[in-house]
């Protein structure tokens, strides 16, 4: 799903906490699993694709990046980004998390709170240790147990991790290119990870636990193939091959308390800083997570529901 779960990962899989009592199956509201239809194009100049929006004397370029990291040695044309680089007042990149000195005991409290008094896999169903044991095991010269003394969640995201070594974010990247050109990079927000973490494991039950462990073992049974392919097709601005990105692990977040609601301010904070650059003459960049960016109430449509028009790949 979400740039953003990557974004704060460090700060959740710090935050976890023992689970408390047995509830029903969590249900996923996903805002970002149905994307506006008319905005699912294919870009006709080369690269990946781009969306702007326009008044009498600025203008607005945005570039939607891939969701998450994606596998080493996919290249993409940078010429577009470097053509609108050129002069631009600002690159409003996404937005961020801190936390400070004073977060480290509460860190390292919720640090400990996070292991697991009993060998992990003993709290799993029959079935979920399976796949778990299945795919632990299948690195060479990995012991399966080496995440036992973590919660399953936990386990999920180290595991996740350790199969996507070598993957980097495309984000990075462009902020990157920016500041050797000589553009100032300006965060849409920054957020406070400690008050996030801490009220996402207020509600963790074993469920949400198990949950997450089961969608990180379906991204990584899925293997590098189908991201791959997803990349490749968001280089040549290929929209719909680039939502076709694995995606599961993301619906973690969203079931962690305060997720839905954190996306969605994440989501209005990088809408509002474009609008408030149309305001400003001259012409700035913005980039933005793929699927929050044409999702049903993401970034386009909350731009269009502030009267701005914004113009696809392709639109004069």
């Amino acid at each position: 799903m979400l740039q953003l779960f990557r974004a704060i990962s460090a700060a959740l899989v710090l935050g976890l906490s023992c689970a408390g009592p047995a509830s029903a199956q969590p249900q996923v509201a996903d805002p970002e699993g149905t994307v506006v239809s008319e905005l699912v194009v294919q870009a006709v100049e080369r690269g990946p694709a781009w969306w702007r929006i326009s008044d009498a004397d600025s203008t607005v370029y945005i570039l939607g990046v891939p969701d998450g990291p994606v596998p080493p040695a996919v290249g993409w044309d940078r010429s577009a980004l470097e053509r609108r680089l050129q002069g631009a007042r600002v690159l409003i990149a996404e937005p961020t998390f801190a936390a400070g000195l004073r977060d480290i005991p509460a860190i390292f409290r919720l640090r400990a709170q996070m292991r697991s008094k009993v060998p992990m896999e003993t709290t799993l169903p029959a079935p979920l240790a399976a796949r778990y044991a299945k795919v632990a095991g299948a690195r060479a010269g990995k012991r399966t147990n080496r995440y036992s003394d973590w919660q399953p969640m936990a386990a999920g995201a180290f595991l996740l991790r350790e199969n996507r070594g070598g993957w980097s974010s495309i984000e990075p990247q462009v902020r990157r290119i920016a500041r050797q050109r000589g553009v100032k990079v300006e965060r849409a927000a920054t957020y406070k990870a400690m008050p996030l973490a801490q009220t996402a494991v207020k509600n963790l039950t074993p469920q949400i636990q198990q949950s997450c462990l089961g969608w990180a073992l379906d991204d990584v049974e899925a293997g590098e193939g189908p991201a791959r392919r997803a990349v490749e097709g968001w280089a040549r601005g290929d929209v719909a091959g680039a939502l076709t990105a694995p995606r599961g692990f993301d619906k973690c977040l969203l079931i962690l308390a305060g997720g839905a609601e954190l996306w969605s301010r994440m989501t209005e904070d990088e809408a509002g800083d474009i609008a408030a650059a149309l305001k400003v003459p001259g012409h700035a960049v913005a980039v933005v997570g793929l699927r929050r960016l044409l999702a049903g109430n993401g970034v386009i449509a909350r731009l269009e529901a502030r009267g701005l028009s914004v113009k696809g790949p392709g639109e004069p």
